[in-house]
């Protein structure tokens, strides 16, 4: 946590989307982000309370 402006920083490891819901997801080298949806052609995106989920690395190896 940044204590001059309250942030928090990270890194981004994969990015991972689906065409259609229920299947794997498959990583991509890059995303388009659109506002108030998600990730641009993601399954999982739309107007809804959880566009995008970051999951922490121990969550994705403990799940593995």
């Amino acid at each position: 946590m940044d204590k001059n402006n309250n942030t928090m920083s990270g890194k981004i490891k994969a990015i991972s989307v689906s065409k259609r819901k229920g299947i794997p997801k498959s990583n991509v080298s890059s995303a388009k982000l659109v506002e108030n949806w998600g990730i641009d052609g993601d399954a999982h995106a739309g107007n809804w309370h959880r566009q995008i989920s970051f999951l922490a690395l121990e969550s994705i190896d403990k799940m593995r």
